[in-house]
């Protein structure tokens, strides 16, 4: 009778599991075709064909199942960068050069996870929410995420590669240059005026913000 019950229970979570997993991927998708402010829950219980009282079950509005697909983007993009942070031989340069590369590969690999954190946002009030567990989760690992980079930059700093600067302000300048120019990409716009590849246009970026950091006698030798 226990193996029996354990055996129902287990099957109970499981199916639980799979119904909150279709239901975030049918989020996924109604926020890609048709962006944040026009979603309803209405319209994500139809695509993932569940009745509007099973969506209840799992999130309370449509801006927590929003974050809980920002929080998943935000763990793809933890995992990728992992090999970098702990790259022992690199270069403080070498590490932001990777960093702002796989920060790329993610916006190209996994687009619709960079959508939703960098593209179809709620409004700025709604995103800065950190009452709730998941908007907590979220900040914690995006603060978490930048500190790392940041560590990066003390490390330079430190070893005298870099010059004296502020940063956690150098973080947030690298992060926006990073998310302005993936932006632009996904109009095509500097593509389609400047005629000239995206990878060239993010390269002369990085280039351009290293040499703002990067002390004289570093740049002579690298």
């Amino acid at each position: 009778m226990t193996i029996s019950v354990q055996k129902k229970r287990a099957r109970t979570t499981d199916e639980k599991r799979r119904k909150k997993r279709r239901i975030l991927d049918a989020a996924k998708s109604v926020f890609l075709n048709h962006g944040y402010p026009s979603v309803t829950v209405e319209m994500i219980t139809r695509e993932a064909g569940v009745s509007t009282g099973a969506f209840y079950l799992y999130y309370k509005t449509k801006l927590e199942i929003y974050k809980d697909l920002q929080n998943e983007g935000l763990d793809i993009l933890a995992e990728m960068m992992g090999a970098v942070f702990e790259n022992s031989t690199a270069s403080p340069l070498e590490k932001l050069r990777q960093i702002a590369l796989c920060y790329v590969r993610f916006s190209r690999v996994h687009r619709e996870f960079f959508d939703i954190i960098a593209v179809l946002s709620a409004t700025p009030a709604e995103l800065k929410e950190t009452r709730s567990e998941i908007g907590r989760r979220i900040d914690s690992k995006t603060r978490r995420l930048l500190s790392s980079i940041e560590d990066v930059l003390k490390e330079g700093v430190e070893q005298g590669a870099f010059v004296p600067l502020d940063t956690w302000r150098a973080t947030g300048a690298l992060w926006a240059l990073m998310d302005g120019m993936l932006l632009l990409s996904e109009r095509n716009n500097m593509e389609n005026v400047l005629k000239a590849d995206m990878d060239e246009l993010i390269d002369q970026g990085l280039t351009m913000f290293f040499f703002g950091i990067v002390k004289q006698h570093t740049r002579r030798t690298s």
